[in-house]
């Protein structure tokens, strides 16, 4: 919701409002022009909206005619989109790294603690007896069943991030294609896994470069990884598009 005083003359309010409806669908188009560039598909973000609002936002309340704006949660993405501009030389093209919660598979008395955890990963290690393919199916049988859950992560025995898949694709592997799991987890042949991305990339890694991976794998979030090959977290394709509308919309003001 929009307050405004009635100082301006109607003639002039009038169409200065018809200038920014039309810079409005103008920073829109060019949003979701961008959008479609980086991810192949068209989708407009409630923060992108809030984006395109600034510029009449900023003149409303830079000319004391705005008094309160709110409504459909836009205040705060408003607030957090304009609060400073972005400054390109200082934050770079840095990635911006999403934890997630993961545990360690083990004894299958262990599931219910882990769905209480709400973890959206499991991880196997290579070269780790004590596996069993049932057991590693009964971890996914349970786990894919809850909202929450995405992937299986390897890791080497030390913990250095080999690779991911969905949860539910390795599944589909072990019951149609009898995929012996724990061979390959063995002799360290999870290329031997079918649909499973052994693709990381280092935390000083840039945003394009990330992207460029998500590409090539089909991957909606990256791991990264950091200088030991550890596992830090995600990088997040939607997040990143944000944060270069953002810029480019920062950057032509």
């Amino acid at each position: 919701m929009l307050i405004a005083s009635d100082d301006s003359h109607p003639a002039e309010q009038l169409m200065i409002s018809i200038l920014f409806v039309i810079l409005f669908f103008v920073i829109l188009g060019g949003i979701t022009y961008v959008s479609y560039r980086l991810n192949g598909s068209f989708k407009i973000d409630a923060s992108w909206l809030a984006l395109a609002l600034a510029p009449f936002v900023i003149w409303l309340v830079s000319t004391n005619q705005l008094s309160e704006f709110s409504g459909f949660g836009l205040a705060f993405k408003l607030k957090q989109a304009t609060a400073k501009p972005v400054s390109l030389a200082l934050e770079g093209s840095a990635l911006r790294i999403e934890p997630i919660t993961s545990g360690e598979k083990g004894a299958t008395s262990q599931i219910d603690s882990l769905i209480d955890q709400k973890v959206e990963a499991i991880t196997l290690r290579t070269n780790r007896r004590g596996y069993a393919n049932w057991a590693i199916r009964d971890y996914l049988e349970r786990l894919t069943a809850e909202p929450f859950f995405k992937y299986v992560l390897f890791e080497t025995r030390s913990g250095e991030f080999l690779g991911l898949i969905e949860g539910d694709r390795l599944l589909r592997e072990m019951e149609e294609n009898q995929t012996d799991v724990v061979g390959l987890l063995e002799t360290s042949n999870l290329a031997g896994i079918g649909g499973i991305k052994l693709v990381f990339i280092s935390k000083g890694s840039s945003r394009e470069q990330a992207l460029q991976l998500m590409d090539v794998h089909g991957l909606p979030e990256l791991p990264v990884v950091d200088d030991e090959g550890r596992l830090l977290g995600f990088a997040d394709r939607d997040k990143i598009t944000s944060s270069i509308v953002a810029k480019l919309v920062a950057s032509s003001r």
